[in-house]
């Protein structure tokens, strides 16, 4: 939410630190944001309730600049207001536009996760109890006793 604070990005535009420093904190947050769904280490994975909940808190999120990038009347980034623009649009309904995307695109793609482990959590059990025949690798009392009779048995020690 940071990143979209005007005066943050009207700056970073013209000074080439700024910027990179941006997007390097932008892409840390991300790979730090994301650990505890994907992560590296499997032991800081939450488990799936707490995934399908942590995901759903970061649907969350992204609707506050969304919806101010939405409604916003005049132009956000001042930068941005440059007199040649793609595909004839006005910069506030480019700007209403990304806004939109940014959250119908990121709330589709979260919510879809949440789906999948949602199926992924639950669906695995459904099968596990809904098996009706009799798997072909159960050991039985039958043949335990005829491995025992087909080895003889070891030697005692002296």
């Amino acid at each position: 939410m940071i990143t979209h604070i005007p005066a943050l990005v009207n700056q970073s535009v013209s000074n080439g630190l700024l910027h990179y420093t941006l997007h390097v904190l932008v892409v840390t947050g991300a790979l730090l944001m994301w650990s505890p769904v994907c992560g590296p280490i499997i032991e800081r994975r939450l488990s799936y309730g707490g995934q399908m909940i942590y995901l759903f808190l970061m649907s969350v999120v992204p609707t506050v600049p969304a919806a101010w990038l939405t409604f916003a009347e005049g132009v956000v980034y001042k930068h941005y207001d440059i007199p040649v623009r793609v595909w004839g649009l006005s910069v506030t309904t480019d700007q209403q536009l990304a806004g939109a995307i940014m959250k119908t695109g990121g709330s589709i793609f979260l919510w879809s996760i949440i789906v999948f482990l949602f199926f992924r959590r639950f669906i695995g059990r459904f099968f596990v109890e809904q098996t009706y025949k009799k798997p072909d690798d159960t050991l039985t009392f039958e043949a335990v006793r005829a491995e025992f009779e087909r080895v003889p048995a070891a030697r005692e020690p002296d």
